[in-house]
Order: structure tokens, then sequence, then C-alpha cells
């Protein structure tokens, strides 16, 4: 789903996010548990919160980094974050960073 900047921000990233689960064809947990992994929660954390082994959470977050063809966890978070930063942010932050 593609969205601009400025419809994320004046709806909040929760819409976003559910269109896009829902587009992967994620179930129920699977859409908590990514919810959960966006906030920065760990495997143990989640594990505790949902009154699951951290073994089972581990599976059900590789099944949700599999419909979204990522990798792991910070490839998933930044396919959100890509859309909010624009190139232009992005190049005028690292030249205030290199000083050039």
């Amino acid at each position: 789903m593609k969205c601009s900047n400025t419809c994320i921000l004046s709806q909040g990233l929760q819409p976003y996010i559910q269109e896009q689960f829902k587009q992967w064809g994620l179930t129920k947990t699977e859409g908590e548990i990514g919810l959960l992994l966006l906030k920065g929660l760990s495997l143990r954390e989640i594990s505790t919160i949902r009154g699951t082994s951290e073994t089972t959470v581990r599976q059900q977050a590789l099944v949700l980094y599999k419909k979204s063809s990522v990798e792991g966890r910070h490839q998933f978070a930044a396919l959100f974050l890509e859309d909010l930063l624009s190139p232009c942010q992005y190049f005028q932050t690292t030249q205030k960073i290199s000083g050039t």
C-alpha cells in the first residue's frame, strides 16, 4: 500500500499497518505479533504478554517475515519507516552529520 507522508501522518500509522497486514494475508495472531515487533518488544516480552512460549512466538514471527518477504525484524520495521522518510529528509540529515 502506498500512501503519502501527509496521509500517513494525518491518520496515524495504524490504518496503514493494518491494510498492509491484510494484503499479506496475516492471521489475527500474526498481526498482533507484528504490531508488538514494530513497537520494539523482544520475543520473550511478546511471549509473556501473549501467555505462550518464546519458541511459539519465534515461529510465528518467522511466518510473518516470510509472508512479508523480509529476512527479519529490522527489515520488517523498515518496510513501514521508509514511507515516512522522504529522500530529501535523509540527504539533509546525512549532510548535517557529515558536515558537507
